[in-house]
């Protein structure tokens, strides 16, 4: 116990026992409203997870450019597009949107034109496209975090399931690409499901 009588020693240790004590972080799993993350979500991704997902890309790619594809897989080649954008948003890439822009509309054609005539195919110059940013999704898989690519899929499931604009469109304001409540799936999402 400290006595009164310890004059300025006493003020200073109780100012230094109260300030120790308002700085402790609160124990338990959850600090300030945020999850501790594992040290798995924290490294990139393995190199056979992020092979895995290169190798079903790419081919999804190659079965499209020889017109022998379908919903699909041009579904997934969307589905890389705004991955790969989300990343970028994320930090890891500096492609123009535009680029993300051009696939998501070439895709959309794609599509279009698949159900009018039944040959789900992506012209050379639109393969062309697809092959820049899978290679920009391939280099992010292997720096990103495992948490910023499963936070990338998540925004994508969410874009899923509301009703709003495209989030490459150029109506698309900036706080909107990083707020993803007010995203929407592009025309080639919504007519693929």
């Amino acid at each position: 116990m400290i006595r009164e009588s310890a004059g300025p020693f006493r003020n200073s240790l109780v100012d230094t026992l109260s300030m120790s004590h308002s700085t402790r972080r609160p124990t338990g799993r959850v600090s300030f409203g945020r999850r501790h993350l594992s040290k798995e979500m924290l490294l990139p991704m393995t190199r056979r997870a992020a092979s895995d997902i290169s190798l079903a890309n790419h081919l999804a790619l190659a079965v499209c450019r020889k017109g022998q594809g379908n919903a699909h897989l041009i579904s997934e080649l969307n589905r890389a597009v705004y991955l790969t954008y989300y990343l970028q948003e994320a930090g890891f890439g500096n492609a123009s949107v535009d680029l993300y822009r051009r696939a998501e509309a070439a895709l959309d054609q794609a599509a279009g034109r698949a159900q009018c005539d039944g040959v789900w195919q992506v012209s050379a110059e639109v393969a062309s496209m697809l092959e820049e940013i899978l290679a920009i999704h391939d280099q992010q898989l292997t720096a990103a975090a495992t948490r910023h690519v499963i936070e990338a899929k998540a925004r994508f499931a969410r874009l899923n399931r509301s009703n709003h604009r495209s989030p490459v469109s150029e109506d698309a304001r900036p706080t909107d690409r990083r707020d993803d409540s007010g995203f929407n799936v592009s025309a080639t999402a919504n007519r693929l499901q």
